[in-house]
């Protein structure tokens, strides 16, 4: 114990920046290699062994340095044996900031205590099952080796967990984003476009080489490491939630979640879903189908439901007639089938290279980022969420003239042989390192910079973006849910047609009808004037409000294990806390805690009568019964 509590202390006096420039590379026997610490060696060992290959180049080792190289050593040991460290040592070590309104929900920054070196901490939720787990930690470890190993990637330098979360400490791209860098500038040319490209396959090759996938590439993937010019673009996000939800639904064939309709909130922001590839992207809902499970607002007319999704039941979502066969839902199955037989077949002739499939999801995201990079709009964007999704399936790209007249045959190629709508048949990481497009850096294009249009659509675009995220993650922060029904209501009153989307004056307008008058402003002055576009932005509330409502659980879930292990560690069972276990007889501690008792009550909907003990002394006992008769510790 007095070792940890030590070994806590020296970390936050040296880091890992001190010991990666600080300390010679030792070779191991067993799987070691140049610029890698020795596998497997003793800290006496380790200590023994640098200080003799360090008085060969200098003599005696300085007595100064003599504690600094101890400690050191005595890290890079404590990290070998052991990868993944407690989430509890996080805010011992760095201050967290949270990220600002605009920015993905499960990014912050953490700065280091002592030395004020700043990284990018990104947090994502564990999949359940035990082997998705296992899943989770390969990737994570993969991740690990490829970042250093790539310069495209930013580098994972540590790894923390608890019980429900996993927590990346990653390299701080502080340079902007690609549309940043981009609408600052007073021109923009094809050969630049070109150039951003292949720093993405690069990013994404070793992935594909160590039979990985991203999954979820979007321009908001990409950072550039620092505010100067020639600053290089660095991969900053891999895509663990959806790979995560994924491997769950795989696991948990019955009782799981869907695989096709992904809780994702990404996949509810209809500036990134445009860049997912049919593969991997939700089915288009047709006109009249029932909604999926757990959504708010899949259905107009519909009643909703509360942000956590406790208190939903099947038989309120599902009509009255799911009993009766689907005529359209047979198609579906049938098609999918038949989708497969293709797929077996052709994993067949590809002696058996099954992650293809996924790979080539990356590949088709890059062709639409490349669109997007070439005349300023997405290839498949549309008002709505599920207008989006038909154009994804149904594959079509055009080069509509105006705004392609003055870009070249090569780029067009390189476009058509990414969004090929069959993942077979379109060209590989290498194949497209390879393309003329990208090996010329489109020196056969046009000189001069883009049409004026160019800058105007992609100014809109990402005005529309920023505006999605922005009024998600303040809305879900504010939100009860009585106020997501009030939003819902004017929403429809304003869409007197039912197409599911307005602008984004028309949600200014309902902001400020409902008492948010401050969130309408900061829409104006953060975006519409900030990004001046003589368009509209079309805002998908439909979506919009899924969107919140996944981040609303998010915040539910995260508060509840927070003030969990609070109890836990309070009452003298931190251990139980820490694996999100408790006993049976124990449950009176958690619901009499008041802070727990207001979140659960924050869940529940509005009931005259309705108090607090009662709701309490009802989860409890469904607690028990479920778990008492399975003789097994309760798992929150």
């Amino acid at each position: 114990m007095g070792a940890g509590v030590c070994c806590v202390q020296k970390r936050l006096d040296f880091t890992v920046d001190w010991i990666g420039e600080n300390l010679a590379p030792v070779s191991g026997e067993e799987g070691g290699s140049s610029g890698s610490f020795a596998p497997r060696a003793t800290s006496s060992q380790a200590y023994s062994a640098h200080s003799q290959s360090y008085g060969k180049w200098s003599g005696q080792l300085p007595r100064e340095d003599d504690f600094a190289e101890e400690v050191a050593w005595q890290i890079a040991t404590d990290r070998r044996q052991q990868l993944v460290e407690a989430a509890s040592l996080l805010p011992v070590l760095y201050e967290i900031q949270p990220p600002e309104p605009d920015e993905s929900p499960h990014t912050a920054t953490a700065v280091h205590r002592k030395t004020e070196v700043a990284r990018q901490l990104a947090t994502f939720q564990k999949p359940r099952g035990a082997s998705a787990q296992e899943r989770l930690n390969s990737y994570v470890l993969t991740l690990q080796r490829m970042s250093a190993d790539c310069e495209a990637v930013a580098t994972v330098f540590e790894v923390f967990e608890d019980y429900m979360n996993v927590h990346l400490l990653l390299e701080q791209c502080t340079g902007g984003t690609i549309y940043e860098r981009i609408l600052e500038r007073q021109y923009f040319t094809e050969q630049e476009s070109a150039v951003l490209i292949k720093h993405m396959l690069e990013a994404l090759a070793p992935f594909h080489e160590n039979n990985v996938f991203h999954g979820s590439v979007t321009p908001d993937s990409f950072r550039f490491l620092n505010q100067s010019p020639h600053a290089p673009l660095k991969l900053v996000d891999f895509g663990i939630e959806l790979k995560a939800h994924r491997w769950d639904a795989v696991e948990h064939v019955t009782g799981g979640p869907d695989i096709q309709n992904p809780r994702c909130p990404h996949l509810f922001e209809t500036c990134k879903l445009v860049f997912c590839a049919p593969e991997l992207a939700p089915p288009q809902k047709r006109k009249g189908q029932q909604p999926t499970q757990g959504t708010l607002t899949s259905q107009p007319g519909s009643e909703g439901t509360g942000a956590s999704g406790l208190w939903l039941e099947a038989e309120d979502v599902v009509g009255a007639g799911r009993d009766l066969i689907d005529e359209e839902l047979l198609a579906d199955v049938l098609d999918e089938h038949a989708d497969w037989v293709e797929e077996q077949r052709k994993n067949r002739e590809l002696s058996g290279n099954y992650n293809k499939k996924f790979e080539a999801a990356d590949i088709w995201s890059i062709g639409a980022i490349a669109f997007l990079l070439l005349c300023g709009y997405p290839p498949f964007f549309a008002p709505s969420r599920n207008a989006i999704l038909g154009r994804i399936h149904r594959g079509e790209v055009t080069f509509d003239p105006p705004f392609w007249s003055k870009i070249s045959e090569e780029a067009k190629s390189f476009v058509t042989s990414c969004l090929q709508q069959s993942c077979w048949d379109r060209t590989s990481v290498q194949e497209a390192l390879h393309h003329p497009w990208i090996q010329r850096l489109a020196d056969s294009s046009p000189s001069g910079s883009m049409f004026a249009s160019f800058m105007l659509n992609l100014r809109r675009f990402y005005r529309t973006s920023l505006i999605e995220v922005f009024v998600a993650n303040t809305l879900a922060a504010k939100f009860r849910r009585e106020d997501l029904h009030d939003f819902l209501r004017r929403c429809r009153e304003i869409d007197m047609c039912g197409t599911g989307f307005f602008t984004a004056s028309d949600l200014k307008h309902v902001l400020t009808a409902l008492g948010h008058g401050w969130i309408a402003e900061a829409i104006s002055t953060r975006f519409l004037l900030a990004f001046r576009h003589p368009g509209e932005s079309y805002i998908d509330y439909m979506a919009l409000l899924d969107s919140i409502q996944l981040r609303q659980q998010r915040i539910f879930e995260d508060e509840l294990w927070r003030h969990f292990q609070r109890v836990c560690q309070g009452n003298g069972r931190g251990g139980d806390g820490a694996r999100g276990h408790l006993a049976i007889g124990d449950l009176g501690i958690v619901f009499s805690d008041p802070v727990i008792v207001g979140l659960l009550m924050r869940e529940v909907p509005e009931t005259p009568g309705l108090e607090e003990a009662a709701v309490c002394h009802r989860l409890q006992g469904s607690l028990r019964d479920i778990f008492l008769a399975k003789c097994c510790p309760v798992n929150l």
